[in-house]
């Protein structure tokens, strides 16, 4: 009878090193961010929020450091979990409720189960748990990881539990589950294409495209009817997962060391990201609503806070200097080695995002009114958010030097 073969280590290579930086980046920030924001939930029942925090957190700084599928998918549970008890920690609102149902079956039916499917078989092809080759079963594992990968990632059309969950969360938890837990996905899927040496049969490829390019369409189509500003940058999230996946699909037809470009832009957009809902949660604090409506004119009362958000739409719609512009070109251009309409239809979503989200901050942030304030904006949220918009600015320096160097 043999027995269980697989051996615990952890280590680093230049793509995992940057996800877990990643993840400590916006960690540290959701953290200072939750200092005086969670006061709004003080006559809230609770759920321990920060062990179930720090747990959350642990979980996604090991994922990328494991080397062995047995101890990822344990650790991918334990992130799974931590997640649903913070998407409802507000539990006695009834969208919160329907919020955790809903990512919790969603989870576990086209995430959880195809995990386990796909490493079940892995192990009886190949003998062993530790990540390698895979030589045996490989259409099936390919097909299955990335079925998992993606209903975490968010992508089209298993993003659908993503609009509700991410709003329904704390900010500081939406900032990580926007800014770095979904783009775990994105690892995931580097790593499975990595041991099949980025060769799959063309369906694959072709089907991983067009989810990726219906993500997009379905971000655009949708921006425009949001007045939630959480729902807003949910959907956002949605977009720049297409990005990523569009990113994978260049690799899947031909073009080599997409790893590098992806993981650029997973940083870039994990910071700005992070910032985004740091800013939601500096909104619902000092106005006391998510919704853009009620803040018309927010700069007449707030220049501090509205500034912030302002930065945090450039910063996540790729606008100079923010590095998600070097990003997106980088994507744009790659794209244009193996299919020119597509890479048109990418430059050209990305200017119709970015106009949607120009017309926000003229109709919602420097429009007439002056909607009341609640409270004062924190120290402690601004440092945060401004912490992220700094690194934003310099993580193409910092990517180039953990690539050269590691």
């Amino acid at each position: 009878m043999r027995m269980f073969e697989v051996t615990l280590t952890f280590s680093l290579d230049r793509i995992s090193v940057l996800f877990a930086l990643n993840v400590a980046i916006l960690g540290i920030a959701a953290l200072i961010g939750s200092l005086k924001y969670m006061e709004i939930y003080r006559f809230k029942p609770k759920i321990p929020y920060y062990p179930t925090l720090l747990i959350f957190i642990a979980a996604m700084l090991l994922i990328p450091m494991v080397q062995d599928w047995l101890s990822f998918l344990f650790l991918w549970e334990i992130m799974t979990l931590a997640s649903y008890f913070l998407i409802i920690y507000d539990w006695p609102e009834e969208n919160v409720k329907r919020a955790g149902w809903k990512y919790f079956v969603t989870m576990h039916l086209f995430d959880t189960s195809p995990l386990m499917l796909a490493v079940t078989l892995y192990y009886a092809g190949q003998g062993t748990f530790n990540f390698g080759p895979i030589s045996e079963y490989k259409t099936a594992i390919v097909a299955l990881f990335l079925l998992g990968f993606a209903a975490k990632a968010g992508l089209f059309p298993l993003h659908f539990w993503l609009p509700d969950a991410h709003p329904a969360a704390p900010s500081p938890v939406s900032a990580l589950m926007s800014g770095a837990m979904v783009e775990l996905g994105i690892y995931g899927s580097i790593r499975v294409l990595d041991a099949v040496n980025w060769s799959v049969p063309g369906w694959i490829a072709w089907l991983v495209g067009a989810m990726a390019v219906l993500s997009m369409l379905s971000a655009i189509l949708t921006y425009p009817h949001q007045t939630d500003v959480k729902r807003l940058f949910a959907w956002s999230t949605i977009d720049n997962i297409g990005w990523m996946y569009a990113f994978l699909l260049a690799g899947l037809l031909g073009v080599a060391g997409i790893e590098k470009g992806v993981s650029y832009y997973v940083l870039a957009h994990g910071l700005a990201k992070g910032a985004a809902f740091l800013t939601t949660g500096a909104l619902l604090y000092v106005f006391g609503t998510r919704n853009l409506d009620e803040m018309k004119g927010m700069i007449n009362s707030d220049q501090t806070t509205a500034g912030l958000l302002i930065a945090s739409i450039f910063a996540l719609e790729g606008v100079p200097p923010f590095n998600l512009f070097l990003n997106k070109v980088e994507a744009i251009k790659t794209l244009f080695q193996v299919n020119g309409w597509l890479a048109l239809f990418v430059g050209l979503e990305w200017v119709i995002a970015f106009i949607i989200f120009l017309r926000t901050i003229h109709a919602y942030v420097i429009s007439d009114g002056k909607p009341e304030l609640r409270r004062k904006l924190p120290v402690s949220i601004a440092i945060a958010v401004i912490i992220l918009l700094i690194l934003s600015l310099a993580s193409q320096f910092v990517c180039n030097y953990v690539w050269t160097r590691w």
